[in-house]
């Protein structure tokens, strides 16, 4: 269902099954696949000098939620979901099965795994590199320019099953190991090696994750986290987890 106050460009091509709310501007070269949802006053593959391509691909499955923008040249994965005032910038390949809050951002330049989940209110740099199954909470801050303002600029990489906790400050070209968990409000100055604790600002490495326990169960180890989370995950996964998890 496209609304009739909606203006779709000509060149953009919609899949099948996709709802487009009212007031919405879809851009030439869109591609958005079946079964999607674009809500209110959202536009789609706004143009930009910067993008390499010009294209943008939003996968089937997909709900963007109202007063969001995509920029043109990104490619973006099946299952993608933001929230409101939702913005992704142009160059960024996102994967499947990727969340984005609310007033969430996603610079240019970007690559992010499948299944990573972004709450409100998180900037992710330009130039930043997130792998798969990662977790960044509320306000998490991702930096680029190590001497602002300059040419210069730094992502962050972030590998697998990391999890930052609210409001958790990296700064340019640092690096978290696959594992590692960074407690909130911490001010990250350098590499977190993997499956540690790193708390604190100016912070630093407290411990192993995994001695960390469930707030509410202490016989439960808290980390690695996907021994006893597994919402939102297909089983074939999770099942590979459990297995693989000593």
């Amino acid at each position: 269902m496209i609304h009739q106050t909606a203006i779709i460009s000509s060149k953009a091509k919609i899949g099948r099954n996709v709802t487009i709310e009212p007031y919405c501007i879809i851009h030439d070269n869109v591609e958005i696949g079946d079964n999607c949802f674009i809500g209110s006053f959202s536009e789609i593959g706004l143009p930009t000098p910067l993008a390499q391509t010009n294209k943008l691909v939003i996968g089937g499955n997909s709900t963007i939620r109202s007063h969001s923008v995509l920029y043109i040249g990104s490619m973006i994965g099946e299952c993608f979901s933001t929230g409101h005032y939702a913005s992704v910038r142009e160059n960024s390949e996102i994967g499947k099965n990727v969340q984005l809050g609310s007033r969430s951002d996603i610079q240019g330049d970007c690559s992010i795994g499948d299944y990573t989940k972004m709450h409100a209110d998180v900037h992710i740099g330009k130039y930043s590199k997130i792998g798969s199954y990662v977790w960044l909470f509320p306000e998490v801050l991702l930096t680029n320019d190590p001497t602002p303002p300059s040419e210069n600029l730094q992502g962050v990489t972030i590998e697998d099953f990391a999890v930052l906790a609210a409001k958790v400050l990296v700064l340019p070209g640092v690096t978290i190991y696959k594992d590692a968990v960074i407690a909130a409000s911490s001010v990250v100055k350098s590499d977190v090696p993997e499956g540690k604790m790193f708390s604190g600002n100016p912070g630093k490495v407290v411990c192993n994750a995994n001695i960390l326990r469930c707030a509410d169960n202490p016989k439960i180890k808290a980390y690695p986290w996907r021994s006893r989370f597994h919402r939102g995950y297909n089983e074939e996964d999770v099942q590979q987890w459990l297995n693989n998890i000593k």
